[in-house]
């Protein structure tokens, strides 16, 4: 066949279309990142993962926003970006500013003792314990909500002093500075030291402080029994698809630990005001975002991290009903905001848009995670089986969902029943994971032990847990474990 010559208008046509193509890529590109974004969001909508706001900025203007599910189920009152979520945790973020506020004041040392504002602290580590160990979790003070009263007594708690007495009733449990251990007391009594500082409560000092001068009209302190325009109503799904519950009576005070009500406009203000000196000279805000005590990633009542090579400051938070999640980018610029009225709803989303936003690699939801985080929501509420019979959903087929089939395992073994069918279980996880699987096979074999224990086999239990710590030297379970085991024998 003879070859017809190419024309200069068919060259001509070439060029034009590469050159199109050139510019529809580098269109894609520019606009990739947010219709990345919109596409994570989507997919757990569409699942029903999610149910909340979400807000994207860089260097303060928002790239990315969006509002998805219900604020209010029974009067079929959907989402907007001016819904008010519990921000729960986050709201010791605004703690630690507060305090730092006084310490560039030079109203407060992070040195001074917890004796100097509340000689009333009936335990003798008033005098060791320091404003820097109950910033950075160091302090050795207790959870209050863990106190035997606190059930009965948390809905009618209203003001920091009638959270103390349960404080004060738990004893310190180590040495100021010693170690890290998160401590929601450890906040709520700094909350008391702004208000003996202060002279004012500290939900009304909060106020004065950063909310209005930032024009945070939409966020406060509220309680359950307030009328709160645009609040959201906190959901837990139930093992069956599409049905929930209503987690207002679970949802605690809101104190100097958490609890505050936000949108993600609002929480846009502060991080902003964070990159300015209108809270705090740059000499202040760098000492409240550098870790100094005993965990290296966690500072000021801020959490510092690097993720993909990348400084990342945050924190995140929940409560019945809620979870949220706040993380900055310095180096890059960007803020993500994501707040959730639903239990955990938050927190897989903020995961896979952070990989999106520093080009890390990431999934978008399927419908297998859709039957995982229910399934191992149930498992959490210790209801197992049920939870095995959400996972099973996923563990058709040659290719097993293997996150799936790691839970269904442990959910036997969480209910010490059928640890046979965990063994094999967990057999079929290890031929099939590989060194990049969470969980790890290192843990699958420390899980693996576990059932030989629960069936009294000693000997194969030891040989799992060793196994274990051949890939993994470091596991502290199967260390733990054949400790324990090997001191039996």
């Amino acid at each position: 066949m003879r070859r017809v010559p190419v024309s200069v208008v068919t060259v001509l046509a070439l060029m034009l279309m590469m050159v199109t193509s050139a510019a529809s890529a580098a269109a894609h590109q520019e606009k990739s990142l947010k219709d990345k974004i919109d596409e994570i969001v989507k997919a757990e909508a569409k699942y029903d993962l999610f149910s909340g706001t979400v807000l994207v900025a860089h260097k303060g203007e928002v790239i990315y926003s969006a509002a998805v599910g219900y604020a209010d189920m029974d009067h079929n009152v959907k989402n907007a970006l001016n819904t008010r979520f519990n921000i729960g945790s986050i709201g010791k973020t605004y703690t630690a500013t507060l305090i730092m506020q006084l310490v560039q004041q030079g109203k407060i040392k992070l040195t001074d003792t917890l004796g100097m504002y509340l000689p009333d602290f009936p335990h003798p580590e008033k005098d060791t314990i320091q404003i820097k160990h109950l910033l950075n979790h160091s302090s050795g003070t207790a959870n209050y909500m863990a106190h035997k009263d606190y059930d009965c007594k948390m809905h009618s708690m209203r003001k920091i002093s009638d959270a103390l007495p349960l404080i004060y009733d738990q004893e310190v449990l180590f040495q100021p500075g010693e170690r890290f251990s998160y401590s929601n007391s450890g906040m709520v009594l700094l909350g008391a030291v702004i208000e003996k500082v202060t002279g004012m409560q500290y939900k009304d000092y909060l106020r004065k402080q950063i909310l209005e001068p930032l024009g945070m009209a939409d966020s406060g302190i509220v309680y359950a029994d307030e009328v709160v325009l645009n609040r959201a109503t906190g959901y837990r799904q139930l093992p069956e698809r599409g049905k929930y519950s209503v987690e207002v009576f679970g949802e605690p005070p809101a104190f100097s630990d958490g609890g505050l009500y936000s949108t993600v406009g609002d929480m846009l203000k502060f991080d902003q005001a964070l990159y300015s000196e209108k809270l705090l000279s740059e000499e202040y805000k760098q000492i409240m975002f550098t870790p100094v005590g005993p965990s290296e990633t966690y500072a000021f009542g801020w959490g510092v991290w690097e993720l993909g090579g990348t400084k990342t400051i945050g924190h995140n938070g929940g409560c019945p009903g809620f979870n949220a999640d706040f993380r900055r980018y310095p180096e890059k610029g960007f803020t993500l905001i994501i707040l959730s009225n639903y239990d955990g709803g938050a927190a897989e989303l903020s995961a896979t848009i952070n990989a999106a936003l520093l080009g890390l690699d990431y999934s978008v939801a399927t419908e297998y995670d859709s039957n995982f985080r229910l399934g191992y929501s149930v498992q959490g509420q210790g209801d197992f089986r049920q939870a095995i019979e959400i996972f099973a959903k996923n563990l058709q087929g040659d290719k097993p969902h293997l996150p799936s089939l790691y839970q269904s395992a442990r959910s036997k073994l969480l209910g010490q029943f059928d640890q046979e069918e965990a063994i094999a279980e967990l057999d079929r996880y290890i031929e099939l994971a590989d060194e990049r699987a969470e969980p790890s096979v290192a843990a699958a074999w420390w899980r693996k032990g576990v059932a030989y224990e629960q069936l009294g086999d000693t000997a194969k239990a030891i040989e799992c847990y060793k196994k274990s710590l051949e890939l993994d030297p470091n596991f502290p379970q199967a260390k733990e474990s054949l400790e324990r085991l090997e001191e039996k024998k």
